[in-house]
């Protein structure tokens, strides 16, 4: 039998059977681009480099989730106290998820898209909200500060990063039990997968480092210096590149993958917070909160390419590309 979730998906299923063509529309990648500075979402279409859409969402935005399936982005409010619902289609948001006291950071969905992960900054636990009925199922108190979410590949394990305890937690994303804590460098923030999912890199924004961690052992492997005060990191496809958004020094550091070393720095705008890949177009695109903009670098030569114009204070932290269906 169906349950809710599936039953509720069905039709965006079966309309990509026979709508193929008009869904097309929306078949570009766009960003979706977090405003702390003016509580909006910028919609920027990676195609043309324009934004198409401003979207008022809660106050002093941060986190961004995206499931392309429910063509819905997740956006969490640290003021507001709360989770925008934004459907990616109209780019209108459609339900304001309220948590209370709650201060939300980082966010994250499970495999199936059915449950929402939420790191509450201030009370060191993550919610896990039910995505059909915007209900929270439970919470699972964690270490210090939670911030960036990263699940695992397969969807079995949800990481934490602890700002604050200086490590990352490993959630079972099934039972919400926690099975693990991983010792990393000082105020770990942003995360991402490789590009093959066996290894997980960790921004240490007080090391100036990133901690790389085999998710088959949840051990560290190497420990990478980078720039200043360090924010986000991200993965091309094939792992072969890593990006690291450097806050305090106003650039991007170029990672092998294989060598586990910065190869190059780029000059990017002031203040660079989220960062994420594009591989359809093979662009790396770094939200800058000093200039309301992204940078736009071609990963083919590692040069900027394009600035494009968002909101106040950007910021997009989580991974903020994708595209309706």
């Amino acid at each position: 039998m169906l349950n809710r979730l599936q039953i509720k998906r069905l039709p965006v299923l079966l309309g990509g059977l026979f709508l193929s063509a008009h869904l097309q529309v929306f078949a570009a990648p766009f960003a979706y681009v977090t405003n702390q500075g003016d509580h909006t979402v910028s919609v920027v279409d990676l195609a043309s480099h324009k934004v198409s859409a401003t979207v008022p969402v809660g106050k002093a935005p941060v986190g961004v989730a995206i499931d392309p399936l429910s063509n819905r982005a997740y956006i969490t409010n640290v003021e507001s106290r709360s989770v925008s619902v934004l459907d990616m289609a109209q780019n209108k948001v459609i339900h304001e998820i309220q948590l209370g006291k709650i201060a939300p950071v980082g966010v994250v969905l499970n495999k199936s898209g059915g449950q929402l992960f939420v790191a509450d900054w201030f009370h060191d636990q993550i919610l896990v909200i039910e995505t059909d009925t915007y209900k929270t199922l439970t919470t699972i108190s964690m270490g210090k500060a939670p911030a960036g979410l990263v699940l695992s590949r397969e969807g079995a394990s949800l990481y934490v990063a602890n700002r604050d305890s200086n490590e990352v937690g490993v959630i079972d994303a099934r039972t919400h039990q926690v099975i693990n804590k991983i010792a990393v460098g000082k105020h770990p923030f942003g995360m991402s997968l490789s590009g093959d999912g066996k290894l997980l890199y960790v921004v240490n924004v007080y090391s100036n480092s990133v901690s790389v961690i085999d998710v088959r052992r949840d051990v560290v492997t190497a420990t990478i210096p980078v720039g200043e005060h360090p924010y986000c990191v991200t993965s091309n496809a094939d792992g072969s590149r890593l990006y690291v958004s450097n806050t305090h020094e106003d650039t991007v550091s170029v990672i092998d993958g294989k060598t586990q070393k910065v190869i190059q720095t780029i000059n990017v705008g002031g203040t660079p917070e989220g960062i994420a890949f594009d591989n359809k177009h093979q662009r790396v695109y770094v939200a800058s909160w000093m200039d309301n903009a992204l940078t736009v670098i071609d990963a083919k030569t590692n040069k900027v390419v394009d600035t494009i114009k968002t909101g106040a204070q950007s910021r997009a932290f989580g991974q903020f590309i994708g595209a309706a269906q």
